[in-house]
This record gives C-alpha cells, sequence and structure tokens, in this order.
C-alpha cells in the first residue's frame, strides 16, 4: 500500500516537472537543453547557445528584435539543436558562427536582413525552415575567412586606403564606362570641390569597443558638423583584418549603401547638422594596428550657410540697386521743377 501511494505521487509530480519551461531574456545564455514558455518576446539582444549538444525547442513562441543583432546565436559549438522557433525583426535571425553538425528545423524565419546564416560552418542541416518576407529569403552562407590559414597580422599587409585610392574605387564602380584619366580626372574634381569642403567642416572620431559576451567589436563613427551641411556622403572602408566580406558586418546605422563588398560602405544625408552616430559590429576582437586601418572620410555638396549668405548678398545688392534708381528720379524730378 505504502509503494502503491509514493508511485501516484510519483506519477503526480510528472506533469509539474514537464510543465516547467525557460522565459528568453536580453542576452540569454542556454547551457543545456531547454523548452520556451509559449509567449511573444520583445528582445533587442537575442540568446546564444553557449554549450555543445544543446537542444533548444521554440515550442512555436516568437523572439521580436528591433533590426539589429541575431535572434539566435550559436558560435563556436557541435551538435546543437534549434527548432520551432519564430524570429522576426533581427539583422540575422539565426546564425551559426563557427558551428558544425548542428540542426535547424521547424523554424520560421521572417523580417530579417538574413533568415538564416552560416559562417565558417561545416555540416550542419539548416533545410526544413520556412523564410519568408526577409531582405533575403536564402540561407546565406557567408565566406569563410577564418579556415583561410590568414592570421590578422597578414591580411594587415594589404596595407592603409587613402581617401583618393577609395574613391577611385567608387568612380570606377559608379562609372564603368569611363577610362583611366577620366576616372582621375573625376576624383580630383570630386576632391577640389566637395572633399575639401568636407575635412574643413566636418569632424569624424571613431571608437571601438568589445564585448566579451558575445565576442564581438562595435564601431562607432562621431559626426561632429561645425556648420549645416548638404548632401553629405560618409564613407567607410574597412580592411580585411576587421571583415573580409560585408555579410559578417552588423550595420545598425540605416540609410546606407554597399559600395562594394569587400568592405566599403557609404552612409548619406540629406541635411548634417548636429552631432551624429554611425555604428556598426563585427564578431570578432580587433587589435589596435587593425583598428589603425579603418578609415572614414566624408564628401559635402555644400553648406546652408553659402546659400543664406548669397541670398543676402542678393537682397543686398537689389536693395542698393533700388535707391540708386530712386536718387535718380528724385534728381530728375527736382531738376524739371525747378526749371518751371
Amino acid at each position: 500500500m505504502k509503494n502503491l501511494a509514493v508511485l501516484c505521487l510519483f506519477l503526480a509530480l510528472i506533469p509539474i516537472a514537464s510543465a516547467v519551461c525557460f522565459v528568453p531574456g536580453e542576452n540569454a545564455e542556454i547551457r543545456e537543453t531547454a523548452v520556451f514558455c509559449p509567449g511573444i518576446y520583445n528582445i533587442e539582444n537575442g540568446i546564444k547557445i553557449v554549450n555543445d549538444g544543446v537542444i533548444v525547442d521554440c515550442n512555436n513562441s516568437v523572439l521580436n528584435g528591433n533590426g539589429i543583432g541575431y535572434g539566435i546565436l550559436v558560435k563556436e559549438r557541435q551538435n546543437v539543436i534549434v527548432k520551432n522557433c519564430n524570429v522576426s525583426n533581427y539583422e540575422i535571425g539565426i546564425y551559426l558562427d563557427s558551428t558544425n553538425k548542428s540542426i535547424l528545423a521547424g523554424n520560421h524565419l521572417s523580417k530579417n536582413k538574413y533568415g538564416i546564416a552560416l559562417f565558417n560552418a561545416f555540416g550542419n542541416d539548416a533545410g526544413g525552415n520556412i523564410l519568408a518576407g526577409n531582405a533575403d529569403d536564402k540561407i546565406a552562407f557567408l565566406p569563410a575567412q577564418a579556415g583561410d590559414g590568414k592570421g590578422q597580422a597578414e591580411m594587415q599587409k594589404e596595407g592603409a586606403s587613402s581617401p583618393h585610392q577609395v574613391m577611385e574605387e567608387v568612380i570606377r564602380i559608379k562609372k564603368p564606362f569611363l577610362k583611366e584619366n577620366e576616372v582621375l580626372d573625376e576624383v580630383n574634381y570630386i576632391f577640389s570641390k566637395y572633399f575639401d569642403l568636407a575635412q574643413e567642416n566636418l569632424e569624424i572620431k571613431r571608437d571601438v569597443f568589445y564585448n566579451e559576451s558575445d565576442k564581438s567589436t562595435r564601431i562607432i563613427l562621431h559626426l561632429m558638423p561645425r556648420k549645416a551641411l548638404l548632401n553629405v556622403s560618409v564613407y567607410e572602408k574597412i580592411p580585411k583584418c576587421v571583415s573580409a566580406y560585408v555579410n559578417e558586418i552588423l550595420i545598425e546605422t540605416s540609410g546606407y549603401e554597399v559600395v562594394r563588398n569587400d568592405p566599403l560602405i557609404m552612409w548619406t544625408f540629406p541635411r548634417l547638422e548636429g552631432n551624429s552616430e554611425i555604428s556598426y559590429k563585427v564578431f570578432r576582437k580587433i587589435d589596435g594596428e587593425c583598428k589603425n586601418l579603418l578609415l572614414a572620410f566624408g564628401i559635402a555638396a555644400g553648406l546652408e550657410g553659402f546659400a543664406e549668405e548669397k541670398s543676402q548678398s542678393i537682397n543686398y545688392m537689389l536693395v542698393i540697386s533700388f535707391a540708386m534708381a530712386a536718387a535718380i528720379v528724385l534728381y530728375y524730378i527736382n531738376r524739371n521743377s525747378g526749371r518751371a
């Protein structure tokens, strides 16, 4: 009878044990197999699976971001399973970085830049998922730089770029029909008219922060115009020791164009007044020598103050002309009245 009572108690506790579920939160690290509690979770900084052999069942829960970062990151792991997850509004929905022999199944990825991205990842099964409404609805197989035998020191041999070299590159991409001498003529024209204007009136400072928790480096450009600038383009030339391809970068500031994939990025501002920031993130640590190879500069079409000064000058000339005309008229009126 006593044994029967113990058995009944054990059976009664089974539903309680099975009812335990995981509630995901900001920067959550999952170290063991987990089943999510059903729900919608607005998480700006997604979750990270940090042990091998972990199974994550989202139980059809929704992870909803704000357009940047990742929803679920699996980095340097193997034999991981991620299933039944709905992931939306991230730069990358589910990201396998240097992760092997893992499975993604039954997941729904939408409204991300990339639904699923794999970098330096081998032997994984990412079939059986739904990718719909993302900027790219194909599984992104990012180029595997880590396994090519080149460390940062070797990649730094490419040397630092100059603004003039970058603009030559831009013109060749934008206008491939130009001859070499025409490219150089256009670059010289841009530098004499627009580059020098930005150099005199736009200060750009850079901050670089490493985040130990997700092994990422955030790069911030501080734009500090001295006057209101019009039609500004800010170029960021990124060396290969930071990122080999633009697909490895999580760009946090909108309004950009990828000029070249290896990478050269341009942000545009119709009007730039007051301090602004541009930021992006790479999932690696950057040493001091590599930071020095980063290059940012601006091109500006004009100053708002120039337009105001020109308008004021025109108004001043009109006043002078009107006054002179009025003086001439009064002179002739007085002259004629004197004769009368």
